[in-house]
């Protein structure tokens, strides 16, 4: 199996909340703060990060496209995406315009995107929850972005809140948030989740027995 695909395949068992815990023993920043699904039940995603980044610039005409539909800014991402995929969109935390809806999302699902994160907002969230397309962002607004932000870059780093995130990182999402894994710290995180995991089951197990005798024991 190659190796990606097996981290992936294993981080995917953990919630986020526990991989978050394991980075934190870590030292490494991972949770992205501030993001929430925008449907329910859409269960746990993990693939490798997509970065892009778009930059505030009012009225480009190199952003520019007539009535809804893709902009200009978001067609390179989506000529960029593949399979296995989560696309990481940096829009600086705008809450006042969307630079992913419908149209992408179906398109996305079609080429075997695993799901989006928006340090923004998304838009078309009818649709998006009509075809169980995973989006988690900071919010909903109906506004187009392309008014208001133009392409910045592609595959390159990106920084949401605190949290860099590298071409190729380990991005795992579901309903309690969205978790970022530097590639390099990938078997250390599941090393520890292992541990983690072994301590959560002693502690769940005492606790339906009422039987906690120590939170220091295990």
């Amino acid at each position: 199996m190659d190796s990606a695909i097996g981290a992936e395949t294993r981080l995917a068992a953990f919630p986020t909340s526990a991989i978050s815990d394991a980075l934190d023993e870590l030292g490494v920043p991972g949770a992205l703060s501030e993001l929430a699904a925008q449907r329910q039940g859409l269960g746990r995603i993990c693939g490798r990060a997509m970065t892009a980044r778009f930059e505030p610039k009012s009225r480009d005409s190199d952003a520019y496209r007539f009535g809804g539909g893709v902009g200009k800014p978001l067609e390179m991402v989506l000529k960029t995406m593949k399979a296995g995929d989560v696309v990481v969109m940096d829009l600086g935390g705008t809450k006042t315009a969307s630079a992913w809806g419908g149209l992408a999302s179906r398109l996305a699902q079609r080429r075997g995107v695993r799901g989006t994160v928006l340090w923004g907002t998304c838009r078309d969230l009818e649709e998006i929850r009509a075809v169980g397309y995973p989006v988690w962002s900071v919010g909903v607004c109906p506004r187009r972005s392309r008014n208001e932000f133009t392409f910045g870059s592609i595959n390159e780093e990106i920084i949401i809140g605190t949290v860099r995130i590298r071409p190729g990182d380990f991005i795992v999402a579901d309903e309690s948030g969205v978790v970022r894994v530097p590639r390099e710290q990938v078997e250390n995180a599941l090393e520890l989740l292992g541990r983690i995991q072994g301590q959560e089951q002693l502690l769940e197990q005492q606790v339906r027995d009422d039987a906690v005798s120590s939170w220091d024991a295990v």
